[in-house]
């Protein structure tokens, strides 16, 4: 069958060659259509809009805007005896703006200022003072500029000096407001910092009588110096050297230890400490010299001679003298330098004792001496301690006392930078803007409500409607028929016939039902159309109400012949009750070619349901501005779960009123060529 014009119900949903090309265009808004369909709502919305629109631009009048700047010290309420006036902490300082921000437009700053008699030309006749508070909370703006120390204050309004009057009230109001709360904090913080400088003043003077008697008990004239406690270093320096001389005693003693006794490991280190002095010894070194020239000269004599020689014999002998003479003059030195060794390390072990003795004497006594003045020492190390920190809180203090008296002459941490004036012409007007954007919104928004109308309608309209639902196109477009004639609807049927034969020719189907897929439609009159212009094209059609397949009688149908343009009647023939719908179905179509079912719409009809399941193909007409698309896709739906070969669409009834320009221009072509023949 034509991909185009039907869909198997086992095939998958995609879209058609045709279909999908629609698909690409969804958001296609066809805006003369939905303006042809919905040209009351748009020419509505049209004139609610511009008038609204038009309105609004002629009520706005001339509107000033005038601005001060307040200059924000970069520095924040301090401790008191905070003196570091040259930097400050950036998110303290954030804190303290956003405050600053908050009490410009606290509501007795706003009174004070309203209570001037310069802002009466801005307050309304009979206002009362709470509703201009208010007004004036709602209309000033402030705000902080960026990158900078600067607060801005905002106030629009018709009259320029009155705006401008407001603002440096207000700002007048609240820097003295702040002037006033930096004055009584300054006061109470100078009374507290002069009590605390005389406390710290007479503690002072109390620490340093009581150092300089502990200076005399003592015998030190400053206790704060780095003589202030003599014993410290004396007890330090003796237990350093008496380390030391430990440190040296028990290396001269495991030195003399381990050559010491009779044991075999003492024996063997005594014996490696001579053999080391032996092999440095002159006399043993000149003396192997000797010997080893002499036998070098004796081998040089055996050279040439055999052991049987006596001379032979005779310098074997002389070897062996000279072995055992090297031999006594080793151990000879080796025994003189363990005894030399043995003396010198026990010598060194005595002395080392000695002076560890002496020293540790020393530190008993210096230790005594300092334990009974360690009282008094730390007495004076507490007054040092004590005298160092009154001395830095006494310079701290005098210091924030000197900022203090010096800030109560300034001009406080915040003043006017920029006063406000009158400004010279209002802001830029959007009257004009408003006017002139007038008529392209209101064109816009009845384009716009038309369109929205169009898509959120739920009736379907043109064929493209339908491919978008059921993702492939209606076999034919049937135009109305009361706007258009005989003629040219036969023009449109031809194409819904040509669909018929091109699915019969492509898969030999031969029974076709058409139902409405709306319950108040019809399509009587359209089945017998079709079967007459088929009849008249040569075709055999047989036509059967989709009731008749269900009752148990004889079957009528009627045939239309290239001869015939009333249906003649068959004489059907009988069966067995089983198989009676099937046979003669099978029946009528071995003498016809086409068998078209009428029947009823298939939502509310179990004979169209039944009809359509016998059937090879289901042809769901659709009647333009009529059927809902929810009716027409649970159509389709029902027609996949009844598992029918095929099935196609057919738009019916489609007004030109509601068409698309495509089939617009179609039908009015198809006319002007009906009537040029016509003239011909």
């Amino acid at each position: 069958m034509s991909p185009a014009s039907t869909q198997s119900p086992f095939e998958s949903d995609q879209p058609s060659s045709a279909a999908t090309g629609s698909s690409s265009k969804d958001l296609d808004l066809d805006i003369v259509r939905s303006l042809r369909m919905h040209r009351t709502l748009a020419i509505v919305v049209f004139i609610v809009v511009f008038v609204g629109i038009f309105s609004f631009g002629l009520s706005r009048h001339p509107y000033y805007n005038t601005e001060a700047l307040i200059y924000v010290q970069p520095m924040q309420t301090k401790v008191i005896t905070d003196t570091s006036q040259a930097t400050y902490d950036p998110s303290r300082y954030e804190t303290f703006l956003q405050q600053q921000l908050q009490t410009i437009v606290r509501s007795d700053i706003l009174a004070e200022a309203l209570s001037k008699p310069a802002t009466r030309a801005w307050r309304f006749r009979g206002e009362s003072d709470r509703a201009a508070i208010t007004r004036l909370q709602q209309s000033l703006k402030v705000n902080r500029v960026e990158q900078s120390y600067e607060l801005s204050v905002n106030l629009s309004g018709n009259d320029p000096v009155a705006i401008a009057d407001v603002v440096n009230a207000v700002n007048n109001a609240y820097i003295k407001g702040e002037h006033d709360d930096e004055m009584a904090q300054s006061n109470q913080q100078l009374s507290i910092l002069q009590d605390e400088l005389q406390r710290v003043s007479d503690d002072l003077a109390s620490d340093r009588h009581q150092q300089a008697r502990l200076s005399v008990s003592l015998g030190v004239a400053d206790t704060t110096g780095d003589t202030g406690n003599p014993y410290d270093v004396q007890l330090a320096e003796l237990r350093s050297q008496l380390a030391k001389a430990i440190a040296a005693h028990d290396v001269a003693a495991a030195e003399a230890s381990s050559i010491s006794g009779d044991q075999n490991g003492a024996s063997q280190s005594l014996r490696s400490a001579a053999n080391d002095i032996t092999a440095s010894d002159p006399g043993l070194a000149a003396l192997k010299q000797t010997i080893g020239t002499r036998r070098s000269a004796i081998a040089s004599q055996m050279a040439g001679l055999t052991p049987k020689n006596p001379l032979y014999q005779q310098d074997m002998e002389e070897l062996r003298r000279l072995d055992l003479t090297q031999a006594a003059m080793e151990n000879e030195v080796r025994v003189k330098a363990s005894h030399d060794l043995q003396q010198k390390l026990n010598l060194e072990a005595e002395r080392t004792a000695d002076i560890e003795a002496r020293i540790s004497q020393q530190l008993q006594q210096k230790t005594a001496v300092a334990t009974g003045a360690t009282p008094e020492l730390q007495r004076a190390a507490d007054l040092a301690a004590d005298i160092t920190r009154l001395q830095a809180r006494y310079t701290e203090v005098n210091s924030a006392i000197n900022s203090i008296e010096l800030q109560k002459d300034t001009a406080g941490l915040v003043h006017v930078l920029v006063p406000a004036i009158p400004p010279l012409s209002p802001k830029t007007s959007v009257k004009r803007l408003i006017l002139a954007a007038a008529l392209p919104l209101a064109l816009f928004m009845a384009v716009f409500a038309a369109v929205v109308m169009s898509k959120v309608d739920p009736k379907i309209y043109i064929a493209k409607d339908v491919a978008k639902l059921l993702n492939f196109y209606p076999m034919a477009t049937l135009p109305h028929s009361a706007e258009v004639d005989r003629h040219a609807r036969d023009e449109f049927n031809l194409r819904l016939l040509a669909g018929i034969d091109q699915i019969h020719r492509a898969s030999g189907a031969q029974t076709f039902v058409f139902t409405a897929a709306t319950s108040t439609s019809e399509v009587t009159d359209l089945v017998a159309s079709l079967a007459r212009k088929m009849g008249r094209l040569g075709y055999r059609v047989a036509t059967l109400q989709a009731s008749e397949l269900i009752e148990n009688r004889e079957l009528s149908s009627g045939f239309f012949k290239a001869s015939d343009s009333d249906p003649a009647v068959m004489p059907p023939a009988r069966t067995p009750h089983e198989n009676f719908v099937v046979q003669k179905m099978e029946a009528i179509k071995k003498d016809a070619d086409f068998l078209f079912i009428d029947a009823l719409p298939l939502l509310t009809s179990s004979e169209a349901e039944f009809a359509a399941r016998l059937s090879d193909v289901v042809i769901l007409v659709a009647e333009s501005a009529k059927t809902t698309r929810a009716e027409l896709k649970s159509s389709l739906s029902l027609v996949r779960r009844l598992r029918v070969p095929g099935a196609a669409a057919v738009l019916n009834q489609l007004s030109l009123h509601h068409a698309d320009d495509e089939f617009i221009t179609g039908v009015h072509a198809l006319q002007s060529r009906r009537r040029e023949s016509y003239t011909q």
